[in-house]
Order: structure tokens, then sequence, then C-alpha cells
């Protein structure tokens, strides 16, 4: 229990009374500042400063992790920091909005204190289908995890996931709701408004950049060989995608089309088998990369695929790579799931229905061997990254959010118990 934590008959959601100037933000994140999430919210807090907000960014720990985003002008604080001595801004006062990263019980728990304490407006922002992602850990199917007790469900699910009772409160006490993506509303109970904050990448650090024959010498990538480069981590969920991208390199090598991945990033779950050899001899692995590194790897590449097929995961995300992807002006291999919705094949990307290995590697070598729609695709790429993803247009967006949210709250009077607005929410009571 947090410091600040009061009686269960006081854990409630305090509301400010009338129209007040909104100006301290608190995000709230599941992880440490390596996460590809953190890179959304050091960016939007950038630009939400940059409007006249003062922000500050709390992690469960390692609050040092966020040099390797670059500078950060907001103030970055463990949980164990707030917990000492508050969550104090240069006013004098806390925060006005606890904007939570995710429903996640490590970040519900930390939010649900610090707005007692000072009686903050609550936002949530949805990044994935999390109960799809918690039965893909957990190793349950979702229909039997639902079927536990609350005693059980406390006992199965570990703090980084999200429990599904809790969770669905959390959001249905939320003043605002912000999604990644549009078929995460599916998740939100009727009540809170809603806003799709599409991410971008820093564009200080992300564009188009030529390719370095000397920097692939340094890496010792042979001369001929195309270059695909991956910068993500491996986890339950995107295990058997991961597994296709690693075959459909072997693919193009085992048929004489050399290939060479350059993979950043970690593995949390084995996914290559028990002889990892056949996909290691064609991979250069990195490991983790601090963000402000990931530009030149980038510059590698001939070629970008994001893997990966329609359906409970993929719908509801939208990849935290794929601005950087569209950025350096190479030809992105992507599935016909969430952004990807809202761009033409042949143009912006190489859009296929079901990326698994054989149409990795078929997307890889019709790409190479078509000088005319390599081109269009790099050019395409950049377009739809130049035309739709800016963070300064999603954080004036979303700084308008918080006010009309926040004042609709004050001017309403205790309305009754919301209803959720969706069989699939209604499944997770």
């Amino acid at each position: 229990m947090y410091f600040w934590e009061q009686s269960s008959a006081e854990q409630r959601l305090l509301t400010r009374g009338g129209r007040g100037v909104i100006s301290n933000v608190l995000f709230v994140l599941y992880h440490d500042f390596t996460a590809n999430s953190a890179t959304h919210v050091h960016a939007i807090s950038e630009e939400l400063i940059a409007l006249g907000y003062e922000c500050q960014i709390a992690v469960p720990k390692n609050k040092e992790s966020v040099a390797g985003l670059g500078a950060c002008a907001a103030k970055t604080i463990d949980f164990a920091d707030a917990e000492a001595g508050g969550v104090i801004y240069s006013n004098g006062g806390g925060p006005d909005i606890i904007h939570a990263w995710t429903p996640r019980e490590v970040v519900r728990r930390f939010c649900e204190a610090v707005r007692i304490r000072y009686a903050s407006q609550l936002f949530v922002h949805l990044e994935d289908n999390e109960f799809h992602i918690l039965s893909r850990n957990v190793g349950k199917p979702l229909s039997e995890i639902l079927a536990l007790s609350s005693a059980d469900l406390d006992r199965l699910i570990p703090p980084s996931f999200s429990h599904p009772h809790r969770a669905n409160e959390f959001l249905r006490s939320a003043t605002g709701v912000t999604i990644i993506i549009d078929r995460l509303a599916e998740f939100v109970p009727a009540g809170p408004p809603i806003m799709e904050l599409w991410p971008s990448a820093s564009r200080g650090l992300f564009k188009p950049r030529s390719q370095s024959a000397s920097e692939r010498k340094r890496y010792g990538i042979p001369n001929n060989s195309t270059v695909l480069v991956y910068t993500g981590n491996t986890h339950g969920a995107n295990a058997r995608e991961m597994r296709s991208l690693y075959l459909a390199v072997a693919i193009l090598n085992r048929e004489g089309h050399s290939t060479t991945l350059v993979r950043a990033g970690r593995d949390y779950c084995p996914f290559l088998g028990p002889d990892e050899t056949w996909a290691r001899r064609h991979s250069i692995e990195l490991g983790m990369t601090p963000h402000c590194d990931i530009p030149p790897l980038l510059a590698l590449a001939d070629v970008l695929v994001q893997p990966g097929q329609p359906g409970e995961f993929n719908d509801y995300r939208f990849p935290s790579k794929l601005p950087e992807f569209f950025s350096v002006g190479r030809p992105v291999v992507l599935p016909r799931s969430n952004i990807a919705r809202y761009m033409k094949h042949g143009e912006h990307g190489y859009i296929v229905s079901d990326l698994n290995a054989v149409a990795i590697a078929d997307a890889v070598r019709t790409i190479m061997e078509d000088r005319d729609l390599y081109s269009r695709l790099a050019a395409g790429a950049v377009s739809f990254f130049n035309s739709h993803l800016d963070w300064a247009i999603s954080a004036k967006k979303l700084s308008d959010f918080y006010q009309s949210a926040a004042n609709q709250t004050a001017e309403t009077a205790s309305p009754a118990p919301a209803q959720v607005n969706s069989s699939r929410a209604a499944s997770m009571q």
C-alpha cells in the first residue's frame, strides 16, 4: 500500500469542481524507458510541454533508462520517488491529469493511489488487446481465465498484465480514454469519451537516410546481401510472427537470394526451436539498443518487414516501429491489419493478407527485382508518414481532449452507473 492511500470508504474518484486550468500532467508507464511505449510517452510529453503543460513521467523503476531516448524535458520519477515525496509540480500542486499508459495492474495500482491523494482526473491509454496478450502469456484460453474467481485471478495475473475485472472498472472510472487504433474502442465501457491517438516518430531522428557501404561493412554484411532490419522484442504474443521472419530469411538464402536480418531487441521467450543455428546463421543480433541509435540501423535496410496477420493481436495495435519504418525511405512490407487498413497496397506499402514466412520471402524477392516498385514504395512510405503521422498534431488533439473531457466531467452531476457498450467488453466483467 502506498503511503497516501486512504481507507476503502474513501477510495473513490474526487473531481475538481468548476472549470480549472489544466496544466500538470503525469504519465504512468508499466515498464522503464526501454519499453516501446516509452517512446510514445516521451514524444507526446515533449509536444505538450511546448504547448505550455508541465509533464512528469513515472515508471516502476530505473528512471535513468530515459537516457536512451535522448533529451527529455519532462521530469522522470520512479514509483518509489512518488511514494517518498509525492508528485509535486512547480506551481506547488499535484497532477491535474494522470494519463495511465495501459490499465495493467502495476499502472492501475499506482494511479489509483495518486488520484485519491491529489483528486486528479484520470485518462487511460489502450494500445493492445490486453486480454489476448494475457491469455498468450499465461497459457490459458481467455474463456477459462474469465471463468476464474477473483481470488484465483489475483493469484494468476502478474502485475505486468491487465486484470479482466479491475481493468474494466478502471476504464469505466476514467475521465477519458485514448486508443492507439480504432478497434480498441470495443474494449471501452460506455461512459468515458474516446479519442484515437496515432503515434509517430521523432522527425529530428527519423527521416530519409541513404545507405552506407561502410556501415554495412562494419557489421560484416556481404556486399550482395539484401538487408532486413527489425527493431523489436519477442514475447508470447508475437513469437510465431517472429519465427516467420527468421524462417523467411532462411528460405531466401536457401533459394539463392542472399539475405541478412539485422535485429535489435530482446527475446522474452524461446521461439526458434531447440536448435537455433538455422535462424541465427543469417542474422546479426544486437540485443537491446538505445532508441536514439535505431535510425542508423534502419538505414542499413533494403526492405523493412512487420510480420503478422489480421486477428486478435494485430487488429488491436499500431506497432511502434511502423512510423519509424515509414520515415526512413525504404519499402515496408506489412499485413493487412491495423494501420495498413488506411494505406494503399503498392503505393504506401506492400500489403499482404497473411504475412507468413513464404509471403515475406515472396514480397522481398518481388520488391528487390522490380526497381520501379521499390522506388514507388520507398517514396510512398515517406509520403504516408509526412501526411498522417505527426506528434505535434497528435499532441494538440490530446490537449483539446484533456480540456473538453475534464470540463464535461466537472459539469456532469453524478451519472448513473455506465453500461458496457459491447459484447466483447461485457465478456470481461
